[in-house]
């Protein structure tokens, strides 16, 4: 595994659990505010952050799993040509 891949699957992972937690609270205060929806009881800001960011760290944990077993992609050499026209 290189380095680069295990550096781009942490950013994955970050992004995904701050993107969830941040979308999540912000929807909650937006429907409040906005649509005037009354919070349900016992439901706080804090509990539907620690929610979603459950459900991201979730998704992210997916997502790296995909792209740290997805192969290594390798370099197309052309097999024949002339000029600037390859055959691949």
């Amino acid at each position: 595994m290189s380095v680069e891949k295990t550096a781009i699957s942490s950013i994955i992972m970050i992004g995904t659990v701050a993107g969830f937690t941040l979308g999540g609270v912000f929807g909650a205060f937006s429907d409040g505010y906005f649509l005037g929806r009354a919070r349900k009881k016992g439901v706080t800001y804090k509990t539907i952050a620690k929610r979603n960011a459950a459900l991201g760290g979730a998704i992210g944990a997916l997502t790296v799993a995909v792209y740290l077993a997805s192969p290594k992609k390798k370099e197309e050499k052309p097999i024949a040509g002339m000029g600037s026209i390859n055959v691949y």
